[in-house]
């Protein structure tokens, strides 16, 4: 799922991408010629051709180039990594094509999904999109609209890649009741790899952590900007706005900890919904009830700004934040008379999307 460690696991595999040969393990380099650099770091190239993100043609040509790795490489173990792949709709069939494609080719098709909390993971997605400063929201207006999500059904987004795979899936937990040893030490030991991955990871490897998560303040920053409608202003990806706003609350000692949004009475609702789904995976794919296996994150309370009298201090700081992107980027202030009318579309486009399931390509 997204936000689960998939970077740290990905960044791992990509530096060691030169040695996996020798132990028969390939993590191949799929993405189309002449793109951006890092770009294959993990295969988001080849799920976005898949889900009809990208030209047709270039479905084609994907398959086509993953095939033809599959078949002249010597390793007996294909690793590929995308997040998005748990949170694709049904209809792209997926799994099967996969499945057909590495069946073609001598391969048997395998699963790995992580998983976390649904309302953990729900914040996670608040934040990230806040990070991509697409939120002006409060989390507790986000989770409102968001907590029937078919994205938080992991029973139900696993079942077409358990068909497709006849059933070899692993579940692992991003933080594992069971054990206290670290996520990628877990993953692959689970996987089955330990034998060949484990003698190329140090200790420090085994423990990385890539991408984190934002904190309060810097998401409270980026709610201003996109206020302030600099995504309109800007070419390119919006990650590197949030990045930009990450690195500068960090480099001042900010932002400690990760955010967390304030709505409590939501935290109780979607575990109520989740309960179902969550034992029948957990039942399905461990043997075990779901408490007895993921383990909860530690309580704290929630940290979110947007809900809350900001002390002067904050939001000094908050100000610096928002100025040191803007001069960055050399973003301008539009004035609000433009801005309102602006907010309002964006708002009937939000709303419209919601009518209509959300997206293309993901599961409303």
């Amino acid at each position: 799922m997204p936000r689960t460690g998939s970077t740290s696991f990905q960044a791992v595999l990509t530096s060691l991408r030169p040695r996996l040969g020798a132990t028969g393990i390939l993590y191949p380099a799929l993405a189309p010629p002449g793109g951006p650099e890092g770009q294959d770091v993990n295969h988001q190239p080849l799920g976005e051709a898949l889900d009809g993100r990208r030209p047709a043609a270039e479905r084609t040509e994907s398959l086509a180039r993953l095939g033809r790795i599959l078949a002249e490489t010597e390793a007996d173990t294909v690793i590929l990594s995308y997040e998005d792949f748990a949170v694709q709709k049904p209809g792209f069939a997926i799994p099967q094509v996969f499945h057909d494609l590495f069946r073609s080719r001598g391969f048997a098709l395998e699963v790995a999904m992580v998983v976390k909390p649904p309302f953990e993971q729900l914040n996670s997605a608040y934040a990230h999109r806040a990070q991509l400063v697409l939120e002006t929201r409060s989390f507790r207006d986000f989770a409102r609209r968001h907590w029937r999500s078919g994205r938080l059904d992991y029973a139900g987004l696993i079942e077409p890649w358990r068909r497709a795979a006849d059933g070899r899936v692993t579940a692992i937990p991003l933080r594992d009741a069971r054990s206290e040893a670290p996520l990628l030490q877990r993953i692959v030991r689970d996987l089955g790899l330990e034998d060949r991955l484990g003698p190329l990871m140090s200790e420090e490897t085994r423990r990385l952590v890539t991408n984190r998560s934002s904190g309060p303040l810097a998401v409270e920053a980026a709610r201003r900007l996109r206020r302030l409608r600099v995504h309109r202003q800007f070419r390119g990806h919006s990650r590197h706005i949030g990045h930009v706003l990450d690195d500068a609350a960090w480099r001042r000692g900010l932002d400690p900890e990760p955010f967390r949004g304030d709505a409590p009475e939501m935290s109780a609702r979607i575990e109520a919904r989740c309960a179902a789904s969550n034992d029948r995976f957990a039942r399905a794919l461990w043997g075990a009830p779901w408490a007895s296996v993921v383990r909860d994150a530690p309580r704290r309370p929630p940290n979110e700004l947007a809900t809350r009298t900001i002390p002067p201090e904050t939001e000094a700081q908050i100000a610096v934040l928002v100025a040191e992107t803007t001069r960055h980027f050399g973003f301008r202030e539009p004035p609000a008379w433009q801005r309102i009318p602006a907010d309002l579309a964006d708002a009937a486009a939000e709303r419209l999307a919601h009518a209509v399931g959300y997206t293309r390509w993901r599961v409303p």
